[in-house]
């Protein structure tokens, strides 16, 4: 079974595999599947992404993934000011992004993010770190975003 970090290495080369300039951003692993749950919907396969952010220029890349065979998932979507429509903190500690053209992001970063295996128990990425300072980068995004900022 792969430690945090092999795991942490696997997505970071599936991440930077896919995006110009990979080396600006930080990452966290994130996944829908706490909405799903909480709006009463069972998914049989939550979606997962790698999340990327910086804060010069302030962007967010969501990069989904195939958590079992830690694979590329569909095209990436890069969020910033020219196209960010709105950025919240929902009550139960996910986020929501969108972008002006209508995609939308709905998605939680938990400080163990729960990996499921094709081979045999989930694997765990061990990100309490990264979850605090991406929580501090989600505030600010959120305060940029709010209707009385724009």
């Amino acid at each position: 079974m792969e430690t945090s970090e092999e795991l942490k290495d696997a997505l970071r080369r599936i991440f930077d595999a896919q995006i110009p300039n990979f080396g600006d951003y930080n990452l966290v692993c994130a996944s829908n599947e706490h909405a799903a749950t909480k709006a009463g919907h069972h998914r049989a396969h939550p979606k997962f992404f790698i999340v990327g952010y910086r804060r010069q220029p302030a962007e967010l890349v969501v990069a989904p993934f195939n958590a079992p065979s830690l694979t590329a998932g569909s095209v990436p979507v890069t969020l910033n000011m020219t196209n960010l429509s709105h950025a919240m903190e929902l009550a139960d500690g996910d986020y929501e992004v969108g972008t002006s053209t209508g995609r939308s992001f709905r998605f939680g970063v938990g400080a163990r993010a729960k990996l499921p295996s094709a081979e045999g128990p989930d694997r765990v990425v061990d990100q309490r770190d990264d979850q605090e300072d991406f929580a501090d980068f989600m505030s600010d995004l959120v305060r940029l975003t709010a209707p009385s900022q724009r």
